[in-house]
């Protein structure tokens, strides 16, 4: 686990679940974690380790799935967002939340559709996110 700041810990009880303890908790729900709308709620969610890598886990099953026709990626994608789920009591930690959460998605769909992207997408999942991700 890491922290940003003593002070931090002191006030919020703040701490970042490391990436190998994350990994670890969700392989005990795998079969979750890679069914496109199954719906994840973290209520401490910092900027987002759980979350994103849930969001990964997804994405690839969307690619793997769904990689060949642009629309049907932005379908399954946006179903995959609109299913995760944050709370978090610092503002600091939504947004960086948000923001990592868009780029990861944003980043797997400017690679598959690097003519096709559509920027109507990326203000869907953005609004998405804004609404998911709760301060």
């Amino acid at each position: 686990m890491s922290v940003k700041s003593k002070q931090r810990v002191t006030d919020h009880g703040e701490v970042f679940t490391s990436e190998r303890e994350v990994n670890a908790m969700l392989d005990l729900v795998e079969e979750e974690t890679e069914r496109i709308d199954s719906r994840f709620l973290e209520p401490a969610c910092g900027d987002g380790n759980f979350l994103i890598e849930i969001l990964r886990r997804k994405l690839a099953v969307i690619e793997a799935r769904y990689k060949k026709t642009c629309l049907e990626y932005e379908r399954y994608c946006v179903l995959a967002v609109a299913a995760i789920y944050g709370v978090e009591l610092l503002e600091d930690n939504v947004l960086d939340c948000r923001e990592r959460l868009f780029k990861c998605c944003d980043e797997h769909y400017s690679t598959l559709f690097k003519t096709e992207a559509s920027e109507e997408f990326r203000k869907a999942i953005r609004f998405i996110l804004s609404r998911n991700i709760l301060w």
